[in-house]
């Protein structure tokens, strides 16, 4: 199978390429897309076409928005943070469910339900 190499560079300055790429939103399968892939540093771009239609699908699971700051506050020696109700909706998280908590990085920390 021969890839379009594409008539214009990527910012990088290397060659552009038709591909496909796997899309997820919150973890969310959305399937292969067509996009354009950088052979130099492997920039993958999604055509506002490919954009919208995903943001459609994004919205029609109500998905769009869920992102949510909160901040960190103390209960006794504790710190606490606050799961605000549409992600828990969303999660199916109630209260005194079981989770498992853990760093994932220095600035990322991961919660899992029902563990």
């Amino acid at each position: 199978m021969k890839q379009e190499i594409l008539p214009y560079p990527c910012n990088c300055g290397g060659m552009l390429k038709k591909s496909y790429t796997p899309v997820e939103f919150f973890g969310i399968d959305f399937g292969m897309r067509e996009c354009e892939v950088c052979s130099k540093c492997g920039s993958e771009y999604l055509s506002d076409t490919v954009l919208d239609e995903i943001e459609q699908e994004v919205k029609k699971k109500k998905l769009f928005g869920l992102e949510k700051r909160a901040q960190i506050t103390k209960s006794g020696n504790s710190l606490v943070v606050r799961i605000p109700p549409e992600i828990a909706n969303f999660t199916g998280a109630k209260y005194k469910d079981l989770i498992r908590i853990y760093p994932s990085g220095k600035k990322k920390i991961e919660i899992e339900l029902g563990t």
